[in-house]
């Protein structure tokens, strides 16, 4: 039986965007982590191609801005304004925008 849990664990892990992204940034799975707090650990390097690649830090920005549910509003607000920022390097046609927003991001990603 629990191997089976293991193997849905590990299929749900690798569907998430923000868990992938979490593992190449800290080489490690974020094992206890809510999905909130996977964001807050990787988005301050989603627009560096060095970390993570220009697809998965789309797929982490727009999963940053629009379906990860936090804790509170200044959580929120602190995370998804980071993420915002990102985008401007994450979607090349965003770089001349002086604030994103997350229409924007949605716009961009569903090209």
């Amino acid at each position: 039986m629990e191997n089976k849990e293991n193997i849905q664990s590990t299929e749900k892990f690798l569907q998430n965007p923000l868990a992938q992204a979490y593992l190449k940034i800290h080489n490690k799975e974020p094992e206890g982590l809510e999905e909130w707090e996977i964001a807050q650990s990787i988005v301050e390097v989603l627009d560096d191609s060095n970390w993570v690649s220009s697809d998965l830090a789309k797929e982490c920005v727009y999963r940053i801005v629009h379906s990860v549910h936090y804790p509170d509003d200044k959580t929120r607000i602190r995370i998804v304004l980071m993420a915002e920022e990102k985008a401007r390097k994450v979607f090349p046609e965003l770089a001349d925008i002086d604030e994103v927003h997350m229409d924007q991001i949605e716009y961009e990603y569903n090209k």
